[in-house]
C-alpha cells in the first residue's frame, strides 16, 4: 500500500470517527434532555439540591419532604364531603369542603373551587388559582428596622413564616394586592408548591385557573433591607440578591389550609 493511499485511508477514518463522535454527542444531548423532562418534580428538586449541596442534598430533601413514618398518627383534615388524611393535593371548595385530587385519575372538581390545598407532613397551605402580575415586592425602600432578615441559604429554605413575613412587607409598603386571609409564601412554602407543582397545576387547570409558570416568583423571606429571596419554579433555583423595590417577579398568593 502506497504512502498516499495510507494517508487517504487515515483521512477517511478520522472523518468517520469525527462524524460518529458528533452523532454520539447529539444523541447523548437529546437523550439527557428527554430524560430530564421525564423526571418528576421531586426528582428535579433532588437534582437541584444535589447541585447545590452535594452529599448533604438527601437529608435536606428528606427534611423538606417531611415523610410521615407513622401514618396512623395523622390527624384528619376537616372536610364535608369526606374525611381527609395524610399528604396530598386537594380541591378546596367555596363551601368549605375539600376533596382529594388524584393525579393518575385526573378527577374533576364537583363544585366551585376556591383554592388548591397541599399538605406534606406537618405543613400545609392553600394555593390561589391565579398569579398576581409581575411586580416589585415593595414599592418603597425598607428602613432596615426589622430583626427577621435571613441571609443564609440553609436558613432561608427552613423559613415557613410566610404570613408574618408578609405583615412586615405590608408595613414597608407594597403594591401587591392581597385579600385579608392571604399572604406571600415564604421560601419553604414556595418549595412545598414546587415539590407538588405537577399535581397542583393539573388541579388548578381542572378548576379553571392558570398554571403556575416556569418562571421567577417572589417569596416573602427577606434577605436584608435591600434584597429578598426569589425562586425559579422551573428547576427550583433559589437566589436572594435582587432588590425588593427594583425587580419584578410573579407572586402566587397562599392562605391557610388546616
Amino acid at each position: 500500500m502506497g504512502h498516499q493511499t495510507l494517508t487517504s485511508w487515515l483521512h477517511v477514518l478520522v472523518t468517520v470517527n469525527n462524524q460518529l463522535l458528533n452523532l454520539y454527542n447529539m444523541i447523548t444531548k437529546e437523550y439527557l434532555e428527554k430524560a430530564y423532562d421525564a423526571l418528576s418534580q421531586e426528582q428535579k428538586l433532588k437534582l437541584a439540591l444535589y447541585n447545590d449541596f452535594g452529599e448533604k442534598a438527601q437529608p435536606l430533601f428528606d427534611w423538606l419532604n417531611h415523610n410521615v413514618s407513622n401514618q396512623s398518627n395523622n390527624q384528619p383534615i376537616v372536610g364535608k364531603t369526606e374525611t381527609l388524611y395524610s399528604d396530598g393535593v386537594y380541591y378546596l371548595y367555596e363551601d368549605g369542603s375539600a376533596e382529594l385530587f388524584d393525579f393518575t385519575k385526573q378527577n374533576k372538581p364537583q363544585k366551585a373551587v376556591k383554592r388548591i390545598g397541599v399538605r406534606m407532613g406537618e405543613h400545609s397551605i392553600a394555593v390561589n388559582l391565579e398569579d398576581l402580575p409581575e411586580q416589585t415586592l415593595t414599592n418603597q425602600k425598607d428602613d432596615g428596622n426589622y430583626n427577621s432578615y435571613i441571609n443564609e441559604y440553609d436558613n432561608a429554605i427552613a423559613d415557613w413564616n410566610g404570613k408574618s413575613n408578609t405583615e412586615h412587607i405590608k408595613k414597608v409598603g407594597t403594591g401587591i394586592e392581597l385579600k385579608d386571609d392571604e399572604w406571600i409564601p415564604s421560601v419553604a412554602e414556595l418549595y412545598l408548591i414546587y415539590l407538588n407543582k405537577r399535581s397542583i397545576n393539573s388541579a388548578i387547570e381542572l378548576s379553571g385557573g392558570s398554571r403556575i409558570k416556569d418562571g421567577w416568583y417572589w417569596s416573602s423571606t427577606e434577605h436584608s433591607a435591600t434584597y429578598a429571596w426569589y425562586l425559579g419554579l422551573n428547576v427550583g433555583n433559589l437566589y436572594g440578591w435582587d432588590s425588593k423595590v427594583s425587580y419584578s417577579y410573579y407572586v402566587r398568593a397562599v392562605a391557610a389550609f388546616h
